[in-house]
Parts: structure tokens; C-alpha cells; sequence
């Protein structure tokens, strides 16, 4: 015999549980998925790590460039000034001496104009006709206010002596000093 105090379901009242209308705590739509919500924060920290790196990059590239600027501006200037020191002649010795102490500072320069007058002397008696050009020259240091440069510098000089001329070459340390936003040689040394 079979007992009655079983539940007895039938399939209208499994229908009607099926299509009754959510409880009020039950979500109606799905949840986002972990992976999503993970996936877009990646992309946000991505984001925002290549714009800090792009950031630095920009301004070490401008550190770099001002730089590279600055360390041209030392060996122009030490190339002009080594070849104004050794490119000296009779016929304009006040304006090739004039040259070179534009390109000076310090007591390098009080100790240059002070013995130009015994310069002029010399060029002028001996006829001297100098002409030189830097063959090499490479930056030893640098910073922002004081630099050092290695010159290997040649000249042609002519004189009553060497009317046809004489090679000759010099290794030269140039020191330099920024002053007022110019760089002006300081010191010049001759190496071997």
C-alpha cells in the first residue's frame, strides 16, 4: 500500500514554479565574469605604465639632446679657439690676437692680452704667416659649467727662416669654462 503523506506533485504546479517571477534578492542578470573585471584593470595598468614610461622617455630624450647640444657647443668652440691660437699672420696680427682673447676667459686671458704686445713683436720681425687646422679633437668631460678637450692640431708656418713653410703638430688640452651662457677657454696645455 502506498502512503499518502508523500508529496504528490503534479506537472501543472512544476509548470507554474518555472515561470513564477524571480524573488526581489535574486539577481536578474548575470554576473560579469572574473576574467573581464581582471582583463580591464590589465588594460587600465598597461595604460598607464606605457604613459609614464613614454613620459621619461620624452624627458630623457631632452636631457640627452640638450646634452649632445651642449658637448658640440664645447668642441666647436675649442676647435675655433685652438685654430685662432695657431692660424697667426704679420699683416693682421692685432685682429688674429683679438681673435683668440674673444674665445678666452680668466687668467688665461689676462696672461694672453698681456703678452700680446711681445706677439705682435715677434710675428711681425720674423714675417710669420701660421696657418693651422684641427685634425682631431674629442670631449675628455663635461657638465654644465666646465669641460675638458684633447686636440691634435697642425699648422703650416712661414717665416723669413722657412719661406716655403714648416709642418708642424701640437696636442693641446683645452679647458673650458661656461660663462654667461657662452663657453670660453680657460686653459690651454700643450700635451705629449
Amino acid at each position: 500500500m502506498a502512503s499518502t503523506d508523500a508529496p504528490v506533485v503534479n506537472d501543472s504546479d512544476h509548470q507554474r514554479d518555472q515561470d513564477a517571477e524571480p524573488l526581489p534578492h535574486e539577481p536578474t542578470a548575470p554576473a560579469p565574469s572574473r576574467g573581464i573585471a581582471i582583463g580591464t584593470v590589465a588594460t587600465v595598468v598597461t595604460a598607464i605604465a606605457a604613459a609614464v614610461i613614454a613620459g621619461m622617455s620624452w624627458s630623457e630624450l631632452r636631457t640627452e639632446r640638450a646634452s649632445q647640444e651642449r658637448d658640440e657647443q664645447i668642441l666647436a668652440t675649442a676647435r675655433q679657439v685652438v685654430v685662432n691660437m695657431v692660424t697667426l699672420r704679420h699683416q693682421s696680427v692685432d685682429e688674429d690676437l683679438q681673435r683668440v682673447a674673444d674665445g678666452t676667459t680668466g687668467p688665461f686671458r689676462d696672461q694672453f692680452t698681456g703678452s700680446a704686445g711681445s706677439f705682435n713683436d715677434v710675428l711681425s720681425q720674423g714675417q710669420v704667416e701660421s696657418t693651422g687646422e684641427v685634425k682631431e679633437a674629442g670631449l675628455v668631460e663635461a657638465d654644465d659649467r666646465h669641460a675638458v678637450v684633447l686636440a691634435a692640431v697642425t699648422s703650416t708656418v712661414k717665416n723669413t727662416e722657412a719661406p716655403d713653410g714648416e709642418g708642424r703638430m701640437y696636442r693641446m688640452k683645452v679647458t673650458l669654462d661656461a660663462v654667461d651662457g657662452r663657453w670660453l677657454v680657460s686653459d690651454v696645455e700643450f700635451v705629449a
